[in-house]
């Protein structure tokens, strides 16, 4: 089973670099609507975004992860906000005593809630919960699933109804999807099913109210092609919901968004034993969810990991493509009921690698990305606004 998300593999796959400092910022630079907006780096090793949320114009997060000066055999939180003017680093809690990593966040009313996963010295993997209160981050004491536990998407419908998603592992090694919920006054695990006979993982979750959640990742069985896994929670439940299946290719999805359930978007790739992956794109029109088209630049690897809809019409995803020279490029794709289409961007290290892994949208016409691009030693912060 792939278990990827952009703050894990950004740090593995990035290769060159371009003559730049690593504690430095990009000054901006604007292709189309988005331009590269500086960000700060917390140390001369990796740091990556891997997830971006809006509370308002002037009030943003970006979260990720960073490998400290003081002790690259370990990684820790990031987190980053901008304040309408400009980015800057937050301190951020870190629980792990081999890593720590913050994979998505959400925000509503002046807060933010992120969620990732740590590592101890026992080598397990366990899930991390840490909220904003508009002063300080902070640890959230919730349940702990299986023998280890990763959080990948968080989305709050109001500060007193959060929904997280993510895996769980039993002794035997067998993942299962995992689902937990913030009632205002704990965190509690929801069951959720799992149709795949031998994995199923979520890895991102969008709540439109409280009658309506929509989780996304991967189901996987004994014979191929393995199908992506959508399930929905109706207030009370939560189900499976048929997904769009291919007789090929193995279909995954990485992301999903909506502001109702007339229309909800989610993006990934899918891939065969023959070919490279491609971007996935599925619409999801009242429940029932179809294939959709969309771009695919590179002459290699395409994906898409994040998608923020601005309205039943309007969404736009991110990713990456593998080019002939062996970089990533930002992938960036304005999605409609028509299918996705491929917005020209910026790619600051032009000799090395850029990666989105996060978006989120103001309004139809305002939208931040967030990613990682090379640096002369090692990754560093990404961030892309997009002004139509």
């Amino acid at each position: 089973m792939r278990n990827i998300r952009l703050a894990s593999l950004i740090a593995v796959v990035f290769l060159g670099a371009p003559i730049l400092n690593a504690q430095t910022t990009s000054s901006p630079t604007s292709t189309s609507h988005w331009t590269v907006i500086p960000s700060p780096n917390v140390s001369g090793q990796d740091n990556v975004l891997a997830a971006v949320a809006v509370n308002s114009s002037t009030d943003v997060w970006a979260v990720g992860q960073f490998i400290p000066d003081s002790n690259q055999d370990i990684t820790q939180t990031l987190t980053e906000h901008w304040n309408g003017t400009a980015w800057s680093a937050v301190p951020s809690p870190n629980v792990g005593t081999l890593a720590n990593a913050l994979y998505a966040v959400t925000a509503k009313s002046g807060e933010a809630w992120a969620v990732g996963n740590f590592i101890n010295s026992s080598l397990k993997s366990k899930s991390l919960i840490e909220h904003w209160n508009g002063q300080s981050w902070s640890v959230v004491d919730h349940p702990h699933a299986g023998s280890s536990d990763q959080l990948f998407g968080v989305s709050a419908i109001t500060p007193s109804d959060i929904w997280a998603v993510g895996i769980q592992r039993d002794a035997s090694g067998n993942f299962s999807t995992l689902t937990e919920h913030f009632n205002g006054s704990a965190w509690l695990v929801v069951p959720s099913p799992n149709p795949g006979s031998t994995g199923n993982q979520l890895l991102a979750v969008v709540a439109i109210s409280a009658n309506s959640v929509w989780a996304v990742g991967q189901q996987t069985g004994n014979n191929g092609p393995d199908n992506s896994l959508i399930e929905h929670w109706d207030g009370s439940k939560w189900s499976v919901i048929n997904p769009p299946t291919d007789p090929v290719f193995s279909t995954q999805l990485f992301g999903v968004s909506g502001v109702s359930d007339g229309d909800v978007f989610a993006v990934g790739d899918k891939q065969d034993n023959v070919h490279n992956p491609r971007t996935l794109a599925v619409d999801g029109v009242n429940g029932s969810f179809t294939f959709q088209s969309s771009a695919n630049s590179g002459s290699s690897e395409n994906h898409l990991y994040g998608i923020a809809a601005a309205s039943n019409d309007v969404a736009f995803a991110v990713g990456d493509s593998l080019n002939q020279a062996g970089n990533f490029l930002n992938l960036v794709e304005r999605c409609t009921p028509s299918g996705c289409v491929q917005e020209s961007t910026p790619n600051p290290s032009q000799g090395g690698s850029n990666q989105l892994g996060g978006i989120a949208v103001v309004s139809a016409a305002e939208a931040w990305a967030v990613g990682a691009f090379d640096g002369p030693n090692a990754p560093q912060t990404l961030v892309l606004h997009r002004m139509q």
